[in-house]
């Protein structure tokens, strides 16, 4: 009886993608809900939690970013999938953008 051919190595997982765009989703979703129940004329008063949520919207985007580079430099070396940590890192620098904005004054 002749033993079965062995497998092919199994491709890994981008576990730090995976984990970028989970802590990606902590903040951009609750700032994301923050900034459409704005758009209601009668919960104007709900633009304070916008003011809250943006410093944590930084520190988490700065934190996606980097998580995201190491994910992508890792999957390049290993030649294993990269397309999660490719999709975190445009997430964190969306997340970026709404303090670049504020901090050079520009408008669009």
């Amino acid at each position: 009886m002749t033993p079965p051919p062995p497998l092919p190595p199994r491709r890994g997982v981008d576990v730090l993608g995976i984990v970028a765009v989970c802590l990606a989703s902590l903040v951009t979703l609750p700032t994301l809900a923050v900034f459409l129940i704005g758009l209601i004329p009668e919960m104007n008063a709900i633009w304070w939690l916008g003011i809250v949520l943006l410093p944590l919207l930084v520190l988490d985007g700065a934190l996606v970013v980097v998580l995201a580079v190491i994910g992508i430099t890792v999957g390049v070396r290993r030649h294993g999938p990269r397309a999660i940590s490719i999709v975190a890192l445009v997430v964190g620098i969306l997340m970026l953008l709404p303090a670049f904005l504020l901090w050079t004054g520009s408008a669009i």
